[in-house]
């Protein structure tokens, strides 16, 4: 024997096994403690359209809420905006899902909600989708509206036109068919809305 000296060479096999055990329990503890340090999720919103961080102006909050209200009673299909300031550190993508699931958009047993998620303060953006849309709303589509459409608008300072020409992209690719006649169907200036 070479004469190296280890505590873990002197603990018993099982007491390493439960160290480890102890430090991954630790680990999941710890991530556990910082994810719910984030804002809490909200109830469910009572308009289809929540702007908490006077994000828009309140005629385009009034037009898209509006238009949204218009589209769930045509097709029967749900479509909320969240607009607020921060997640409290927690990634979007994990708060977003929280939030879908727990506000349950969309019709019971056929899961076809959709929640356009925009947090001011932490520059972010996200649109999440029921199951029952995941073939229609494919994530590479949400990318395209996110990146073509709105995120430019904002950058460009014109956030009212972002979330009218967005939500306007993400209704038709939900019902092709459906005009309702609002500002999110037409777009600023009456052009249809849409990735090109």
């Amino acid at each position: 024997m070479l004469g190296v000296s280890s505590a873990a060479a002197a603990r018993p096999r099982s007491a390493r096994s439960l160290g480890r055990w102890v430090a991954a329990a630790l680990a999941v503890g710890l991530s556990l403690a910082a994810f719910a340090v984030g804002t809490p999720i909200p109830p469910m919103p009572q308009r289809w359209v929540t702007d908490g961080a006077g994000f828009l102006s309140p005629q385009a909050r009034g037009g898209l809420d509006r238009e949204l209200e218009s589209f769930e009673r045509d097709t029967g299909r749900q479509v909320v905006v969240y607009i607020g300031d921060t997640t409290g550190g927690v990634p979007i993508e994990d708060w977003a899902v929280r939030a879908f699931a727990a506000w349950k958009v969309g019709r019971k047993g056929l899961d076809d909600g959709l929640a356009l998620f925009v947090f001011a303060g932490d520059r972010k953006v996200r649109i999440e989708v029921g199951y029952g849309l995941e073939a229609t709303v494919t994530d590479a589509l949400s990318s395209r509206i996110i990146n073509e459409i709105i995120v430019p608008k904002i950058q460009a300072g014109d956030r009212d036109g972002a979330l009218i020409m967005g939500v306007g992209a993400l209704l038709s690719a939900v019902e092709p068919d459906w005009r309702g006649g609002g500002e999110a169907a037409r777009g600023p200036g009456g052009a249809a809305p849409g990735p090109s």
